[in-house]
Parts: structure tokens; sequence; C-alpha cells
């Protein structure tokens, strides 16, 4: 029985590992390839900014993660910029930065390079701190 527990426990370890790499490897991915995507040359210099990835058939990017943003936009007005992209009709952005599923959102900083990366609904007060953090 105890043998069991250690391999479930160790299987976890792995399977937590394995999403953490994960996760840092999409993040050095984006750094990679912001400076010169496309989707970014709208972006005002200086002003740090939410790259959010969704698409019209997603329910927690309609009911949580839109919201959370738009409670986001209306603090702090034009102290930050978001950049909504639709994930179906534009999938080669979606690939080139690495996004697997939606809603996944990037906070950059003012000169566009991505700092943080949120796979699932980011709620308003991680996207604050991810902000604050720069």
């Amino acid at each position: 029985m105890i043998e069991r527990l250690l391999i479930v426990l160790a299987f976890a370890a792995l399977l937590t590992l394995g999403f953490r790499l994960l996760r840092r490897g999409q993040l050095a991915r984006a750094v990679r390839i912001a400076p010169a995507d496309p989707l970014l040359a709208a972006l005002r210099p200086g002003v740090p900014a939410i790259l959010y990835f969704t698409t019209p058939a997603c329910a927690p990017c309609r009911t949580r993660q839109r919201p959370a943003i738009q409670r986001l936009l209306a603090e702090l007005g034009d102290r930050v910029q978001v950049i909504e992209v639709n994930a179906a009709e534009q999938l080669d952005a979606a690939r080139r930065w690495g996004v697997l599923s939606v809603p996944t959102t990037f906070v950059l900083d003012g000169e566009g390079r991505p700092r943080a990366m949120n796979t699932g609904v980011a709620g308003l007060e991680t996207l604050r701190g991810q902000l604050r953090q720069l």
C-alpha cells in the first residue's frame, strides 16, 4: 500500500515538473519571437500590455477572462493595453506563441517583452500582480 502511494506521489511530482518546464519553454519561445511579431506592431511604447488569446466558442473566455481584463482596464485605463487575438482565425499567431489552449494570456512589459504567461483563466488579482511586478 505504501509503495503505491509513493509511486503516485512520484508520478504527480514528475507531472508537475513537466508542466512547469513546458510553461517555461513556452515563455522562452514567446520572448524570442516577440520583437518581430506583427501582433505587437500596434503596441504603444512604454505601456505594459496583455496579449489575450481566445476563441468565440470559449465559454471561460467570455464569462471569466474577458470580464477580468475589462475590470483591469477600468482600473488602469491607459496605463495598460490589451491585444485580443482570435486563435481560431489567427492559427499562425497561436502557433508562433505556443498557445495550446484558450484562454491564454501573456503579460508584456513596456518594451513588448513577455514577462508572464497564464494558461487558463487568469483572475483579476493574478493579472494585477503580474503587471505590478513590471
